[in-house]
């Protein structure tokens, strides 16, 4: 019988509790400094939290120019060896364009023999290259 009356006391004092009220008397900032927040963060697992976030509509809220702007260019380009890195591309250029042009040069040579072996009508084909001299020998 006295649990019967403890319970029907607490009943009529949540009922009668103004739960606004109370939470205006207490103070968030000391009861959060209670809470370890390391312990908090060390139980949430972070992949299911991510997994749930709409990367499309985060990227929608980035602004790219914003970003661009905080860009010390200046302090980029003073750091990047400008020089060696247009040297390296033009040496590489030239390179391709010399193995380029070689290349066309050999097509051409053997089209031209081709043209002046049909011409002369020599079925032989072409010679080879000429032979080199003997290193060992002395002029």
């Amino acid at each position: 019988m006295a649990q019967a009356v403890a319970q029907r006391v607490i009943d009529l004092v949540v009922e009668s509790l103004d739960v606004n009220a109370l939470l205006a008397r207490i103070d968030l900032n000391a009861l959060l400094s209670r809470v370890d927040l390391n312990q908090v963060l060390g139980q949430v697992d972070l992949n299911q939290v991510l997994g749930q976030v709409d990367l499309d509509e985060l990227m929608a809220r980035v602004d790219i120019n914003e970003i661009a702007g905080r860009i010390d260019i200046e302090a980029l380009v003073k750091n990047t060896d400008l020089g060696a890195l247009l040297a390296s591309s033009s040496s590489t250029i030239l390179t391709e364009a010399a193995d380029l042009g070689r290349s066309h040069a050999v097509s051409m040579d053997d089209t031209i023999a081709r043209w002046v072996s049909r011409l002369r009508r020599n079925h032989t084909g072409r010679p080879g290259p000429p032979e080199l001299p003997n290193a060992q020998e002395k002029p």
